[in-house]
Parts: structure tokens; C-alpha cells; sequence
């Protein structure tokens, strides 16, 4: 079979060329087997036509699509559709493809109910039905009338329907059903993690503040990848914003400048806990600066690889960058950049990355 390019009737749906009749849309599965190969291409949506027993299916990213036979699964999938009832009398699932905007203007409806649609950005991945939604960092468009939401596929400026999950709905509390006896809103645990994406600094300037406590945050840089709850987190070598009050560190979702909420470990709970050293007796003691009052700063060592520590005021140690050192068998990755070290109060100033200031850290 050759080449064809499919036209659209008034309604928006493809026909077949061949017969003159609509297709059925059916969104792309998971790579599989044919003859023996791969067949890289199935995870791209097709339109199928039942009379003809084909399935046509885009050619890389134009407009032409090629013909392939129908299996046995979709064979058996029409032989059960017929006696079952007209779709028009299920709540309708959406209708798609449709073009919509990466950035939202406000006047974007649905073209099912004709209702506004609610944007959401783009969330952590999940598992659905016991796979990886990986597409869930998109942002989408929601419909709460019609129980979808439209997401764009791959980065054609095309969005295509789906059910919306349990906790979508959940999310997004209708305004009307609010009164004024709903009010008392402070029973939500503020320690709770699981809060919308916020946006946040790459570089911090000492002022961002906690959404939910209102406290400022204290910024750590990334570490070593850790293992949490049996799994690899290698996410831990970002950078986070992390909340002492409320139990939760913010951390970059991918490099979209949005950080969600994640609960501390016991080990960043004991770190911000920590005592600083006592000061030597012959030291005279001085009254230590308060962590959350220390904003990043430029330190530079003197000839001597000394400096004044923001902190107690003491004279501080320059403490050049090494090799990874193995500590109990794992890679200890806190002294391979260059950071100052406070021998009199215990405080740790380390550099943020790609600049010349200097941030508190905890060890």
C-alpha cells in the first residue's frame, strides 16, 4: 500500500480513503514484537477503519500515514463492540486531537460541554494501573465536567483526552460548594508533605520562606546518592529548600524551576537538629548569629587561608576541594568541593554553584 494523506470531515474526525468512512481514534501502546522485531512506531497513535480492517499510522512526524492489516486483537475488539450500546450513551470521554496553547490564555473550553478548562502544571510521575506515567510533567488542560483532562502529545501543539485520576479530582474542590461554615480550614497538619509545585531560585537570596509556616528556608546543596525506602534516590544530588518546621524539603521537579514537597529523612531531621561545637575555654564566648539570619555572601581567604567567621566571628579555615573518600564503605562527597570551616562554633560555609557566595551548610 502507498502513502495517503487522511482528510478531516466538518466534525473534526478522519475518514478512511478507501471506503469514505470515519476511523476510530486509538491512542499509541507500549513498543512491541511483529515478525519477530521491534516495532518502535506503536507507541504512536493510529485510526482504525473496522470495515476495511486496516489501521493507518503517521509516518515519523508528517502528515502522511501508512497502512498496516488489523491483528487478531483488534479483530476480537470489533466483534465485541458491536452488540454493545451507542457510545453517545456513556459520559462522553472527550474529543480529540484538539489544538490548544502551551500557555494558557484564560478563554480555552472544552469541546465536549463547552465548559472553561482548569490548566494544571505539570506534576511528579505516578504509577497508573501499574505503569510509569512518565508524561505526567506535562502540564494539561482539566475538564471536572466531563471527567478528563487533555495532555499534549509528544510536542506536536496537539492535546488528546484522558480520565482524569482520583486524585485530580481531589485537587480541584469546586468554588461553589463553599460556605461560610467551611471556614476553619486550620485542621490540614502543616507538617503534611504533597503541596502544589512552587517556584523557587536556583541560586537562593536568603529570603524564600516556607508557603505553609511562613518561616525562612534553610538552602542545602546536593549530596550523595542515598538510598530511601530500598530505592536509589538519585535525586538527592540536587540542590533543596529544606523546612524545619513543617518537616519538608522542596526540591526541583526535572529543571522546570518548580519544587515540590517531599518528607525529610531521619538524617536531614538530626543535621538541622546538630549542636554546633563548644568553643575552646580560652575563647571568650560570643553570642552566635542565628542559621536563618545567615544570608549567602562572598568570603574570600586571606594569605594565611583565613576568614572571618559570619557566624561567631572567630577566624575560620579555607578547606581546599579533595578526591572522594570512602567512609563505612560509602563514597562521602562532602569534601570534594572547597568550603570554609569554623573550628570555634562548627559552622560549615560551602559555595553555591557558578557563583562566588558562600551559603550556610550544616556539616
Amino acid at each position: 500500500m502507498t502513502l495517503r494523506k487522511l482528510e478531516k470531515q466538518a466534525d473534526g474526525n478522519f475518514v478512511c480513503p478507501e471506503c469514505g468512512k470515519p476511523l476510530r481514534f486509538k491512542d499509541g501502546e507500549f513498543v512491541a514484537v511483529v515478525d519477530g522485531q521491534l516495532d518502535m512506531d506503536n507507541y504512536k497513535p493510529r485510526y482504525i477503519c473496522d470495515d476495511c480492517q486496516v489501521y493507518y499510522r503517521a509516518v515519523l512526524t508528517t502528515d502522511y500515514y501508512d497502512v498496516f492489516p488489523l491483528d487478531g486483537a483488534e479483530k476480537n475488539q470489533k466483534a465485541k463492540s458491536k452488540p454493545s450500546a451507542p457510545p453517545a450513551a456513556e459520559k462522553p470521554a472527550g474529543k480529540g486531537p484538539i489544538a490548544l496553547p502551551k500557555e494558557p490564555k484564560g478563554d480555552e473550553k472544552c469541546p465536549v460541554c463547552g465548559n472553561l478548562f482548569r490548566f494544571v502544571d505539570g506534576g511528579a510521575v505516578r504509577v497508573v494501573n501499574g505503569q510509569v506515567d512518565m508524561e505526567n510533567v506535562k502540564p494539561k488542560y482539566e475538564c471536572d465536567t466531563c471527567g478528563v483532562f487533555y495532555r499534549e502529545v509528544l510536542s506536536s501543539g496537539f492535546y488528546l483526552p484522558y480520565p482524569q485520576m482520583e486524585e485530580d479530582k481531589i485537587s480541584a474542590p469546586s468554588p461553589k460548594k463553599k460556605k461560610k461554615s467551611d471556614v476553619p480550614p486550620p485542621k490540614e497538619e502543616p507538617s503534611a508533605a504533597g503541596r502544589e509545585p512552587i517556584a523557587l531560585p536556583q541560586v537562593p537570596t536568603g529570603k524564600e520562606k516556607c508557603p505553609v509556616c511562613g518561616e525562612l528556608f534553610r538552602f542545602v546543596e546536593g549530596g550523595a546518592v542515598r538510598v530511601v525506602n530500598g530505592q536509589v534516590d538519585m535525586e538527592n544530588v540536587k540542590p533543596k529548600y529544606e523546612c524545619d518546621t513543617c518537616g519538608v524539603f522542596y526540591r526541583e521537579v526535572l529543571t522546570s524551576g518548580f519544587y515540590t514537597a517531599f518528607p525529610q529523612e531521619e538524617e536531614d531531621k538530626l543535621q538541622a537538629k546538630a549542636k554546633p561545637k563548644k568553643p575552646s575555654k580560652k575563647a571568650k564566648p560570643k553570642k552566635l548569629r542565628p542559621t536563618g539570619d545567615l544570608a549567602p555572601m562572598i568570603l574570600k581567604p586571606d594569605e594565611n587561608g583565613k576568614c572571618e567567621c559570619p557566624r561567631c566571628g572567630e577566624m575560620m579555615d579555607y578547606v581546599e576541594g579533595g578526591a572522594v573518600r570512602l567512609v563505612d564503605g560509602k563514597p562521602d562527597m562532602d569534601d570534594v568541593l572547597a568550603h570554609f570551616c569554623c573550628e570555634s562554633c562548627g559552622a560549615v560555609f560551602r559555595r553555591i554553584v557558578n557563583t562566588d557566595y558562600y551559603q550556610f551548610s550544616e556539616k
